[in-house]
């Protein structure tokens, strides 16, 4: 997530320069053959140019808005993640008092700490149908995307047990197999009198919502963006853009002979607009991807093992993440 209110013009110019060096050069060409070789028929009227400007504005805001929805709902995700961590610790904190039952309750709030970073390593795991986007491979500079299998084992041996790390590397999806030992935990729990049957419906109610956030996150990461949407949008842009220099030099024309080599810079201004425009929401499509524009996962799970640790009395506390040149992940 990138948190500085002023994009960077460096990260601009990354995503935008080749788009804008082909519409310098080809609004630069048409000036030059109707100006200096005086070929007329390289103007087309500007009406039917703008109408294909005005579709083309219409379906980058409906890209737009679906891929909005799409960054928001999975932001919202790890909101509930973060309040339901945070309300089942200090449930079973406050239910579970004997001296027996802290360690087993320490256990779960550990096992809780795993969970949420296993579901955000098994997010970030790339697809069949990614690829390599421009804004992921930008956000490879400010921080190391590391192999899930090497994610999955620092995270099985700082919150997890032998026996239970053992358990869970043949799960194709550990981050369930965790929530699974919570549910058996906190069915021990009723068994051994350290909650009464009211606590326990509650606490496994807790679970069920974390599945079914952690079943809408899937949701998000398994299915891509349309395609149809994404890729006609971006190619209607194009179109566009291709068209532009060769409307605009009639108009400047219209003006005097001398007004035509504004079609170089309002050719660019205009493609540049509507590009990023496009881009904006092409950004958008997949949170989890480990972008730019992509839910922070690492600082969202470190936030909740501060809080949760806090809630255990700990000392050994580890600091926020900060962002690195303002990306924060």
């Amino acid at each position: 997530m990138y948190v500085k209110r002023v994009i960077d013009p460096k990260i601009i110019y990354y995503f935008s320069w080749r788009a804008l060096l082909i519409t310098t050069v080809l609004s630069t060409t048409v000036f030059f053959l109707y100006h200096f070789l005086q070929i007329r028929a390289l103007s087309i009227p500007f009406l039917p140019i703008a109408t294909v400007g005005t579709a083309v504005a219409f379906t980058i805001g409906f890209k737009n808005n679906s891929s909005y929805d799409r960054l928001w709902e999975a932001r919202k995700i790890w909101g509930e993640l973060t309040n339901i961590s945070r309300a089942i610790t200090g449930y079973v904190l406050a239910a579970i008092r004997t001296d027996e039952g802290t360690a087993a309750a320490k256990s779960f709030v550990y096992r809780q700490i795993a969970y949420v970073n296993l579901l955000r390593a098994q997010l970030r795991c790339r697809n069949v149908w990614d690829d390599a986007h421009i804004y992921t491979k930008l956000a490879t500079a400010f921080f190391e995307n590391k192999p899930f299998e090497q994610e999955r084992e620092e995270i099985f041996s700082t919150f997890c047990s032998n026996d239970e790390a053992e358990s869970l590397r043949s799960h194709h999806n550990p981050a369930q197999g965790v929530l699974n030992l919570q549910m058996q935990a906190l069915a021990q729990f009723k068994e051994r009198g350290w909650v009464d049957a009211y606590e326990s419906s509650d606490l496994m109610r807790m679970c069920v919502d974390l599945y079914v956030q952690q079943g809408k996150a899937e949701r998000i990461k398994s299915f891509p963006f349309p395609r149809q949407y994404a890729f006609f949008s971006e190619v209607f842009v194009f179109i566009f853009m291709g068209l532009l220099p060769f409307g605009l030099i009639g108009e400047f024309a219209k003006l005097s002979e001398s007004h035509t080599w504004l079609t170089i810079p309002f050719s660019v201004l205009i493609s540049f607009v509507f590009y990023t425009m496009e881009k904006v929401g092409d950004t958008s499509e997949n949170p989890f991807e480990g972008g730019l524009n992509d839910v922070p996962m690492t600082a969202i799970c470190r936030i909740i093992e501060i809080d949760l640790k806090q809630m255990l009395n700990e000392t050994e506390i580890p600091a926020p993440i900060e962002a690195i040149d303002y990306v924060l992940m």
